[in-house]
């Protein structure tokens, strides 16, 4: 029998991990690809983020005692630690179960669990017959997995699946329990039920009416709190809240946060220099605390705004030129003093000199874009985008004679400057010029397709039934213009582009006509219509 056998008992074991496993193999997905055991050689470990993450996680064990980093520090902590795994994405946990206990609550946590796990595995056997033991055993081997797979999730630290592995395991012990009667042990589990029951109790009101009470929930609300007082312009209030609920979270960067504002508008200046430095080092990545740090010094002490709104632009990345343009919006209706610093801090560093510019015209773009040149004469520092968007806004708002200085000094430059060339020209009434550079660098513009092969002769007779049809009147220009007949395709071209609401294609139609006549002022002039109509199409 099966449990006289113990190879019987092994093969059936060892047979449900081979069905598991076959399981996980077909089926895992992204569970499976944590291990890295598909594709191993291109996998690239070590510069996968997960294992960042784990490189990063061991280092702080290290570097931490042997009791641990404290319960619920792990989010703080490893965010100063960062160095691998360093990105703009804020860790909530290590990924995995095993190291999070072991990174909070030390190597004593992480043996003492093993060795209750293996207690209660212990409570499994016997597997004998008639004790249902195949169910027992696979909801055996389901906990043994489920512990497993907390080497790289953290299932262990969501309710939920704690729940249905508890309740697993509970079905694999067996049955009945050989344990003595004893009066104490159920007054003890009935005391603790009270216990539990009170403290749930306490928690969900504290929650739902927002108590201060000790703990992360009383965190929270204190959170929501200080938010609301800061709309009321209580920041007395704030500053007591946020004071409480820091001798129970210590460590949370948006309590010294919202501190530290508060202490700036009841002018404790130094006690606000002190915890937006502690913001800042709790919470190392996030552009935003030094931004709404400068936000908070900009009305009372402009030097720290800059110094705030440098740390804010030097974490911000890709999003430095939005980050930059908001500062330049708040920094324009509240002390001009910052925004004088903010325009040498633009024009010194390309990302930041477009933003800049975009808000400025006339003598103060000209001003601006002379100093730019002076800190990069060559433009080594823009990229092609970057100067294309430049030239934009040169030809726009700039001397048109200034980028002509500047074409024939770098002529690489034209295939940026062209409109801004074509403008020149224009003003200086060499009309062909201007018209020919928009031919030569012009993007291409979206035609329709033509999808018939009617007559001229049909097309006519069609156009004067439906003159207001798009498709026909283009197809009819086509056809004029084959036929050489330039006088009467202009005629078809203006017909749609004297007419509100027609598509902007018609413009540029209207130009290759009186192109086709060598009338370049109305070539060049029809196709200035035809760039603000599609201006307009884009809005």
């Amino acid at each position: 029998t099966l449990g006289q056998r113990s190879p019987s008992r092994l093969a059936l074991g060892v047979s449900f991990l081979l069905l598991l496993l076959t399981a996980l193999l077909l089926f895992g997905g992204q569970t499976f690809e944590r291990f890295h055991l598909r594709d191993l050689g291109s996998a690239g470990i070590s510069t996968d983020f997960q294992w960042q993450i784990f490189h990063d996680t061991f280092r702080l064990i290290r570097d931490s005692p042997w009791w641990g980093i404290g319960f619920g520090n792990f989010e703080s902590i490893f965010a100063i630690c960062r160095d691998a795994s360093l990105s703009y994405r804020r860790a909530l946990h290590p990924e995995s179960d095993w190291l999070w206990l072991w990174t909070e609550l030390g190597w004593p946590a992480v043996v003492l669990t093993l060795v209750g796990i293996a207690l209660l595995v212990r409570r499994v056997s016997p597997l004998r017959v008639g004790t249902n033991q195949g169910y027992r055993l696979a909801a055996l081997i389901a906990v043994l997995l489920f512990a497993i797979h907390g080497i790289v999730d953290v299932s262990g630290h969501r309710v939920g699946t704690v729940f249905a592995a508890v309740f697993l395991l509970g079905c694999s012990l067996h049955r009945p329990l050989s344990l003595k009667t004893s009066r104490w042990t159920s007054i003890l589990f009935r005391f603790v039920g009270l216990v539990l029951l009170a403290a749930g109790l306490s928690l969900f009101v504290a929650a739902r009416s927002e108590k201060p009470l000790p703990g992360s929930v009383g965190v929270s609300s204190a959170k929501q709190l200080s938010a609301v007082a800061d709309t009321e312009l209580n920041f007395s209030e704030t500053n007591a809240l946020t004071t409480r609920a820091l001798r129970w979270a210590p460590l949370d960067w948006e309590l010294y946060l919202a501190r530290a504002i508060a202490e700036v508008e009841l002018k404790q200046t130094q006690n606000a220099v002190d915890d937006f430095r502690r913001a800042r080092f709790l919470e190392p990545i996030a552009y935003e605390v030094p931004l709404a740090e400068g936000n908070a010094w900009l009305p009372y002490r402009p030097m720290l705004a800059v110094t705030a709104w440098r740390e804010a632009l030097r974490r911000a990345g890709p999003l430095r030129p939005a980050v930059y343009a908001s500062m330049l919006s708040d920094a324009s209706l509240r002390s001009p003093e910052v925004s004088r610093i903010l325009e040498a801090i633009g024009l010194s560093e390309h990302d930041l000199a477009l933003p800049y510019l975009n808000r400025v015209s006339d003598a103060s773009f000209n001003r601006a874009l002379a100093q730019l040149l002076r800190n990069d004469p060559n433009l080594q520092s823009f990229s092609e985008t970057e100067k294309l968007a430049l030239f934009a806004f040169w030809s726009e708002r700039g001397d048109p004679e200034e980028i002509s200085r500047a074409v024939e000094q770098h002529p690489d430059w034209i295939r940026y400057a062209w409109l801004g060339m074509a403008k020149y020209k224009a003003s200086k009434n060499d009309f062909r010029a201007a018209y020919q550079l928009t031919q030569q660098y012009g993007e291409s513009v979206a035609l329709p397709r033509v999808a018939t092969n009617f007559s001229l002769q049909d097309l006519e007779t069609r156009f004067h039934a439906a003159p207001n049809n798009y498709g026909i009147g283009y197809e009819l220009y086509r056809a004029q213009m084959q036929n050489g007949r330039i006088d009467d395709a202009l005629v078809t071209a203006r017909h749609f582009s004297e007419r509100p609401n027609s598509p902007a294609y018609f413009y540029f139609l209207e130009a290759q006509c009186w192109a086709e006549k060598q009338n370049w002022e109305h070539a060049w002039y029809a196709w200035q219509a035809f760039q603000a109509a599609q201006a307009r199409a884009t809005k």
